[in-house]
């Protein structure tokens, strides 16, 4: 009798021990501030999964690539590079962003055990090496995303009754470029107009801040109660001063320098307005200007046509950064008379550009430095058929 209620005993204990074990294991989302380079400027994403009792504390990364990959730069440029899932020690990741000087936001999921069971399930399954790896796409796949998605699936009644800004997906990254403005008319020439289509609340999930957000507000229903799937954040490193620096705009902005560019270009133009020749180092800078937009336009055609990435479609850059400009930097319209119909198209194709700069009739939105390109190329288009006849 003895060792039969000792037996009951030791189970008993062992179950409260299993039992003690799991509640012990807590999953958070991490939420990374942005940072100082380019592809730091829209934060990120992660999952902690953090259990002392097994000595487990670790974090589930979307938004790992490997260098080593053949091929990386082109198919990278190509949209066609593989992202994976990791998972590597929690201190690790602190450590990389406290380097970085970043605010880190953690915030426990409020799940249920067989929820909890039912998400790592899910990452344990992604780990596995035929599933960890995706095809990355910025807008609608990613690191952010792909947890998004895992929340929808795992949690039942999930309800995310955020409101709703009437936002692009261009504004909503325009919020994170306005202290790098260089990036921001930079990434503005290279995405189309697959970035100025209204986001939904869902879909504006796709940036880790917005995803942070968006879920703090969300509720599960449980019965007749509601339990909010996040609790409070919290920062677990802080660097309120370098986030403040990062928004900081700079006065020298592209705006500024192609004005100048314009009115240099201008007043030099206008002391020969009289001549029938222009001077020959005045052709040349013509000439270097276009050959830089024509090397742009090309890349701008690559994007599109060349490659995976859905954000660089429908690029209506490309009125006005079109590789027919090499056309009249090569050849001159006195010899080649259907030159002269060609910087006719061009000139047209920079007119409109103009105009949507400011009225914005197209479905994509210009930033506003192309105006003053536009103008810069029209000036020297007419010097070009005026100087040919």
């Amino acid at each position: 009798m003895a060792s039969i209620f000792l037996k009951k005993m030791a189970l008993i204990i062992m179950s409260l021990l299993l039992s003690m074990a799991i509640s012990a294991q807590e999953i958070s989302l991490l939420t990374v501030a942005p940072g100082d380079l380019v592809y730091d400027t829209y934060g990120h994403s992660a999952l902690r999964v953090n259990d002392p009792s097994r000595d487990i504390d670790l974090v589930y990364n979307y938004g790992l690539y490997d260098f080593n990959t053949p091929g990386f730069v082109m198919k990278f440029m190509r949209g066609k590079l593989l992202y994976q899932v990791g998972a590597h020690r929690y201190d690790s990741f602190l450590f990389s962003y406290n380097k970085d000087k970043r605010t880190v936001y953690e915030q426990k999921l409020n799940l249920n055990q067989e929820e909890k069971d039912a998400l790592m399930d899910a990452l344990r399954v992604n780990m596995l090496k035929e599933n960890r790896s995706y095809k990355y796409d910025f807008f609608f796949d990613n690191c952010s995303t792909r947890l998004r998605d895992l929340f929808e699936n795992i949690v039942e009644n999930l309800e995310t009754n955020g409101e709703l800004r009437a936002l692009t997906y261009r504004d909503l990254i325009k919020e994170h470029q306005y202290g790098m403005p260089w990036s921001d008319f930079g990434i503005d020439i290279i995405i189309g107009s697959k970035a100025d289509v209204q986001s939904s609340l869902d879909a504006q999930m796709f940036l880790p801040i917005y995803l942070k957000d968006i879920l703090s507000e969300a509720k599960i229903k449980r019965g007749g109660e509601e339990v909010n799937l996040l609790s409070e954040p919290y920062e677990v490193i802080s660097f309120p001063r370098e986030a403040a620096q990062r928004m900081e705009r700079t006065w020298f902005t592209p705006e500024l320098l192609f004005l100048l560019i314009g009115l240099l270009l201008f007043s030099i133009r206008s002391r020969f307005r009289r001549k029938e020749y222009l001077p020959k180092w005045i052709v040349v800078i013509d000439k270097s200007i276009l050959l830089i937009l024509a090397l742009v336009g090309c890349i701008v055609a690559f994007m599109w046509w060349g490659t995976d990435h859905v954000p660089t479609k429908s690029n209506w850059n490309i009125l006005w950064l079109n590789p027919l400009i090499l056309l009249p930097v090569f050849f001159t319209a006195k010899k080649n008379k259907w030159l002269r119909y060609i910087i006719y198209l061009l000139i047209g194709g920079c007119l409109l550009a103009l105009f949507n700069v400011w009225f914005q009739f197209l479905p994509q939105q210009f930033h506003i430095a192309f105006g003053w390109i536009n103008l810069i190329q029209i000036m020297i288009y007419i010097s070009f058929l005026k100087w040919s006849r």
